[in-house]
């Protein structure tokens, strides 16, 4: 993705120093203090750097979302984070706080507590994480289309080893059957497509679990892949003679392979949970905070190169 052109940045605006008249004393005493700036002066000045700073983080967050693939990572932020964070106010170590909070209100106002009424605040960012979650159904109907030219590169260009060769091709597989099978039960549960069809196969929710089943198929090569690029790299390690040539050639490599393994260890419980009808005992309340463990590192390069000229 090519980089937006950045607007010119231009000076900031001069800001005349306010001038107190002295009564029977000349303007500039020899000898004395320099005049110190006035409160409104070091008001205006710390609007003006506040803007400054809003504008540059407004500017960072556009150029993130330039790409489809920048707006489904802010959607999937958002929504594990409000997630967590529903999870979190409804927790009992919060509703202790707050109790403890309302009583020391009362010992000091001597006053009849009020409890807070948090529901309101806890379903609305329940609503608005599943709006987000939603949002990325909708971004992921076209996913077929990403995963068909990853298909067609690998098979046109396919990777030196044999057997990574293999397992991306299982990957391209399992995740196009992952993305068609997610694709008709979203449409299904939107009207769009006859529920007749999808009942006679056992009704939406199953056709979810087995899209699930095979997103974890992709999570299960990809720990093969992961291990297989490990033994490469090791390999080429002792074979090349130059220390100070291995490290630059090997460390955006091995940064990329720790992102990858924390990323599909983080997805890997959670998706196996998912698998099954009733689960396998991972909490709910977790599933935003591990959700947004798995891609935060990929968020925060992300960021880290719209700061980048």
């Amino acid at each position: 993705m090519a980089d937006a052109e950045r607007p010119p940045e231009y000076p900031a605006p001069a800001v005349a120093e306010l001038e107190t008249p002295s009564v029977g004393k000349s303007a500039t005493p020899a000898g004395g203090s320099p005049p110190q700036p006035s409160s409104l002066n070091v008001a205006q000045r710390q609007l003006l750097a506040a803007l400054r700073a809003t504008d540059v983080t407004i500017g960072r967050l556009d150029k993130l979302m330039l790409s489809a693939y920048g707006q489904e990572r802010v959607f999937a932020v958002t929504g594990y984070l409000t997630h967590a964070l529903h999870h979190l106010l409804a927790s009992a170590p919060w509703i202790a706080l707050q109790t403890r909070l309302g009583l020391l209100a009362r010992l000091r106002s001597k006053g009849k507590p009020t409890p807070p009424n948090t529901t309101p605040a806890q379903s609305r960012l329940l609503a608005l994480s599943a709006l987000m979650s939603e949002t990325r159904y909708s971004l992921r109907l076209l996913g077929l289309f990403p995963l068909w030219t990853w298909g067609s590169d690998t098979l046109k260009n396919p990777p030196s080893d044999p057997f990574i060769y293999s397992l991306t091709l299982l990957q391209v597989l399992v995740n196009m059957i992952y993305q068609a099978l997610e694709n008709v039960g979203f449409l299904a549960s939107k009207g769009v497509i006859s529920k007749k069809l999808i009942d006679h196969w056992g009704g939406i929710d199953k056709w979810y679990i087995w899209s699930t089943r095979a997103w974890f198929g992709h999570i299960f090569f990809q720990f093969f892949v992961l291990w297989r690029e490990h033994v490469l790299r090791k390999r080429r390690m002792s074979s090349e003679v130059s220390q100070e040539k291995q490290e630059e050639s090997l460390k955006a490599e091995l940064r990329s392979w720790k992102k990858s393994l924390v990323n599909n260890t983080c997805w890997a419980p959670l998706c196996l949970h998912w698998c099954f009808e009733k689960g396998i005992g991972f909490p709910d309340s977790l599933s935003g905070v591990v959700s947004f463990m798995a891609g935060a590192w990929g968020v925060y390069d992300l960021w880290t190169a719209t700061g980048q000229s």
